[in-house]
């Protein structure tokens, strides 16, 4: 019996990820316990660019993976918002934390043939990953959910996780 609905989708987060990664050269593994609401940690080997301004060697990045297209609406803006669990939102707001973290969502499609496209000049993960630093926001009371609005231009690249890494690195807030 093949995965349900939400196994899918994560497995689409885990690709996507790990795909920016790759391309970058950088090292992705997983937390073998998920108590930290952690998913990934991504590693990056010696420093992330030659520039004399980085500070830190092999910068790392924690992250906390979601996917969904029924939590997700696209502003006109272009913005995101989506709405993060509780949990995971009073997690990635703390600033008691000595690796940076921050959430990546992959919005997708509601139908699954649309996800993926494959050819013989290439496989495409359609749609996109958005990240987000809540680092220092206000913690929620509430108990199911937080509503949050992810920048439209945080999309997810290879040169902007490599732009992260490279903050990380000269010891900057992202």
């Amino acid at each position: 019996m093949p995965n349900p609905l939400q196994t899918k989708m994560e497995d689409m987060s885990i690709a996507y990820l790990q795909a920016i990664c790759a391309k970058n050269g950088y090292e992705l593994s997983d937390t073998k316990h998920d108590n930290d609401c952690v998913d990934y940690t991504i590693n990056c080997g010696g420093y992330p660019i030659d520039d004399a301004e980085c500070v830190w060697r092999s910068p790392k990045l924690e992250v906390q993976l979601k996917s969904s297209f029924s939590s997700v609406t696209i502003l006109e803006n272009g913005d995101v918002q989506y709405d993060i669990p509780a949990r995971n939102y009073n997690y990635l707001v703390d600033t008691h934390r000595f690796t940076p973290y921050i959430l990546v969502l992959l919005v997708m499609h509601r139908d699954e043939e649309l996800w993926l496209e494959q050819n013989i000049d290439g496989l495409k993960i359609t749609k996109c990953a958005y990240w987000i630093s809540l680092k220092g926001q206000e913690p929620t009371e509430n108990k199911n959910s937080i509503r949050i609005v992810i920048p439209g231009a945080n999309v997810l690249t290879p040169n902007a996780l490599k732009k992260i890494m490279v903050t990380i690195s000269k010891q900057q807030e992202l």
